[in-house]
């Protein structure tokens, strides 16, 4: 859903010159039809959604029936947006967004002071292993510690920017004391505590270990720059 989102707000506003209807009907569609997936209630909010928006259904050749929105500036879409996903929680009064990769300033400007963000990360050596694996269409090992870097430094400046508050939940950290950390997340998202299912805590991979491989042939020649990204996210 963050996907969806992070690409309504960045289509859909009519703000800038380079406003394009056929991307604003695709960015909405592909959101509504997430809601349409889910519960009752997330159905009901996506048809508050089309309403607020004033959407008309239209037929665009080669990408079929789509949702087309009312041109809207990005503040009101941001508003509408924020409601949208407050009636998913069934009279919800704030939000809590967990955010990985699509950390942007169009996602956490929907959420407000009275909102949490969870910002989920892995230690950058394991990242830049995952994206150099697939023998298709993997990353050279330099494009992913670019990549990795990058993305690491835009998200700790997008975290800086928040009047919210924020959790960074390590993968390694979830997977080896949940209970810790879940209940953690829950304080910070002012959740009512749970106790947490023994089989749902099963769920979780059981092959991830917070010890970097430096000797893995994709980080070999980056290892300082891997360990200074990663100390700056708690990493030992």
């Amino acid at each position: 859903m963050m996907a969806a989102l992070n690409r309504l707000l960045a289509h859909a506003p009519n703000d800038g010159q380079n406003w394009l209807p056929r991307r604003a009907a695709q960015a909405l569609t592909e959101v509504v039809n997430r809601l349409d997936a889910g519960s009752d209630t997330d159905k009901e909010a996506a048809q508050t959604l089309l309403t607020w928006t004033q959407a008309r259904s239209v037929v665009i050749p080669v990408y079929g029936r789509l949702w087309m929105p009312a041109p809207l500036p990005c503040t009101q879409w941001q508003l509408l947006v924020r409601k949208t996903m407050l009636l998913t929680a069934s009279g919800g009064t704030h939000l809590t967004v967990k955010i990985g990769p699509h950390c942007s300033p169009l996602i956490t400007g929907i959420i407000g002071p009275q909102d949490c963000l969870l910002y989920t990360v892995r230690h950058p050596v394991e990242t830049v292993i995952q994206l150099t694996a697939s023998q298709v269409d993997g990353m050279r090992p330099v494009e992913a510690v670019h990549f990795v870097g990058t993305a690491l430094r835009h998200a700790r400046r997008v975290l800086a920017s928040l009047t919210s508050a924020a959790f960074v939940v390590r993968l390694e950290d979830l997977v080896s004391t949940p209970a810790a950390v879940l209940a953690q997340a829950e304080q910070s998202a002012r959740l009512e505590f749970i106790e947490w299912p023994a089989h749902v805590l099963k769920q979780l991979p059981t092959d991830i270990r917070c010890a970097p491989n430096l000797s893995h042939p994709a980080v070999k020649g980056h290892g300082e720059t891997l360990a200074t990204l990663a100390s700056q996210w708690g990493y030992a």
